[in-house]
């Protein structure tokens, strides 16, 4: 799904009939707008700084796997070929920031299921995920190079933790009740979980995300206007 996502963002899709069409009546050209470039996921690009702040330079041989010079075969470990020339890092990275829980979003994930394996229509309903809890807003930052978590998970998630937050147009301010990173095998999957307790309303115009990973950093805004399906704002 990732290469399909990424290889969508290079088109200019028009016609974003989800407005117009009903679920499940979507072309796949609409499932894919509503995943990459919608009201509920946004892309950006981020600039990744190959250092430790206040620190020294980090070159290749400080990401685990990458400095396999003596080994003479034709594997591949997480950085390419083992025994290659020095690998390069990644300088810049292609993000997605969505809200994962939106309603619009699990319908084109279920649909986008649905055609990739080829299933029948009475399969539909089972491919639509319930959110694990109805407590928190879910923000997903997607395509992080894998090589950020160089420490561990949990460094990624001990900063995202610290730095990242949701603002209101008017300043109301939701901080992380807890962040999940699980690393793939090229890219991060970082959730953000902030608590609803008081919810996010259209009449607050617009919310902003940010968060700090040290390497990199991103933000993104979404207006809450755009944001409503169905007759009501979904996060």
């Amino acid at each position: 799904m990732q290469r399909l996502v990424f290889f969508a963002l290079g088109f200019a899709l028009l016609g974003a009939d989800w407005k117009s069409t009903p679920f499940p009546e979507w072309t796949p050209d609409t499932v894919l707008r509503l995943l990459t470039d919608s009201p509920w996921a946004k892309g950006t690009g981020a600039d990744i700084e190959w250092y430790k702040r206040e620190q020294r330079q980090l070159t290749y041989k400080d990401i685990p796997g990458a400095d396999h010079a003596t080994v003479k075969d034709n594997s591949l470990g997480p950085l390419g070929g083992i025994g290659a020339p020095k690998p390069k890092l990644p300088m810049k990275a292609d993000l997605l920031i969505r809200f994962p829980n939106a309603l619009p979003m699990r319908h084109a994930k279920a649909l986008y299921r649905l055609r990739d394996e080829k299933l029948g229509m009475d399969k539909l309903n089972g491919l639509i995920e319930t959110p694990a809890s109805s407590a928190y807003y879910v923000v997903e930052i997607f395509g992080v190079p894998s090589e950020v978590a160089h420490q561990g998970a949990g460094t990624v998630e001990s900063l995202v933790s610290r730095s990242a937050y949701l603002r209101t147009r008017y300043g109301r301010k939701y901080v992380p009740a807890k962040v999940e990173v699980t690393i793939q095998p090229t890219t991060l999957k970082i959730l953000v979980y902030f608590s609803n307790e008081e919810p996010v309303k259209v009449n607050d115009d617009e919310l902003e995300f940010f968060a700090d990973m040290q390497l990199l950093k991103c933000r993104q805004r979404f207006k809450l206007s755009a944001m409503t399906y169905m007759g009501r704002l979904e996060l």
